[in-house]
C-alpha cells in the first residue's frame, strides 16, 4: 500500500464520517429526540436532558458545521490524492487547518452547553 492510497483511505473515512454527522443532525432535528450515539460524550445519559429542545436549538447547527467542515476536508483530500487540478496541497491544508480549528471550538463550545444542560 503507497502513501496516496493511505491517505485517500484516511479521506474517505473523514467524508463519512462527515456524512455520518450531518444524518445524525437531521435525525434529531427531525424526530426532536436524542439518542446515546448522537455524539454525546461518555458519562452524559440523554434521558436526563433539562432541556431537550432547548439542546437541539442550541447544538444542532453548530453540529451541522462540524458533519460539512469533514465532508469538505475529506472531499478536498481526495480529489488532491485522486490528482484533480485545480486543487493543490496549500487548498487542502487551509481546508484542513480550517476543520481542526472548528473541531477544537466544537469541543470546548459542546463543554459549554453540556453544562448547561445536563
Amino acid at each position: 500500500m503507497d502513501t496516496n492510497t493511505m491517505f485517500s483511505f484516511v479521506d474517505m473515512i473523514v467524508v463519512a464520517c462527515g456524512v455520518y454527522v450531518i444524518y445524525l443532525c437531521v435525525e434529531m432535528k427531525l424526530s426532536g429526540k436524542l439518542k446515546q450515539n448522537m455524539l454525546m460524550p461518555r458519562g452524559y445519559d440523554v434521558t436526563k436532558c433539562k432541556d431537550t429542545a432547548g439542546y437541539i436549538r442550541t447544538i444542532a447547527v453548530k453540529q451541522m458545521l462540524l458533519g460539512v467542515f469533514a465532508l469538505v476536508c475529506g472531499a478536498v483530500g481526495l480529489l488532491q490524492d485522486f490528482g484533480v487540478g485545480f486543487v493543490k496541497s496549500p487548498v487542502y491544508l487551509l481546508t484542513l487547518l480550517a476543520f481542526v480549528i472548528y473541531a477544537v471550538w466544537y469541543t470546548r463550545y459542546m463543554k459549554k452547553v453540556l453544562r448547561k444542560f445536563w
